[in-house]
């Protein structure tokens, strides 16, 4: 499938678009999305004033061709509908059956994109992995699995609960 028809797919299946083809999202477990909601409202009760929080939109930074749905982003609010065109604060992944997509092809794409901040949720191994993108790859900057942690993107610090997110 090309860019151009991607753009005029209009399919109630959850999707994205990179590597040139059409990829299919699986639903997401019970455990993903009980920590989708959990993230959700700590990042709202700690964004920054006048930020939007949105899960499961999609982003597409103006110049790409191609189209990426992570599981939460943090940005500057806007009225664009299908995607986000400018670079987010942050944006979680939380690690699917698809580890090797979660795990190395986004977090190459989101570095190419510009995405100052990536946090990486892992439900299987209990773990949070924080990155910071410097020079163009992103940098470790935190891997917590268990008790009371202080998770930052920018500026912005969110205390999280670990094993409540994971429990």
């Amino acid at each position: 499938m090309s860019w151009e028809q991607y753009l005029t797919y209009d399919d109630a299946v959850p999707s994205e678009y990179y590597g040139g083809a059409l990829v299919v999202a699986a639903q997401p477990s019970q455990l993903h999305q009980h920590i989708q909601f959990r993230l959700t409202t700590l990042l709202h009760a700690h964004a920054p004033a006048g930020a939007a929080v949105t899960q499961g939109w999609a982003w597409s930074p103006d110049g790409a061709r191609e189209e990426l749905g992570p599981d939460l982003m943090v940005h500057e609010p806007t009225t664009e509908q299908r995607a986000l065109r400018s670079i987010p604060f942050l944006v979680v992944e939380i690690v699917s059956t698809n580890r090797s997509a979660d795990l190395v092809a986004k977090l190459q794409r989101y570095a190419a994109w510009g995405a100052p901040s990536y946090w990486i949720v892992d439900p299987r191994d209990h773990a949070v992995t924080t990155l910071v993108l410097r020079d163009g790859l992103y940098e470790e900057s935190g891997f917590h699995t268990s008790g009371a942690v202080v998770l930052t993107y920018g500026d912005i610090e969110v205390p999280v609960d670990l094993d409540a997110l994971f429990g």
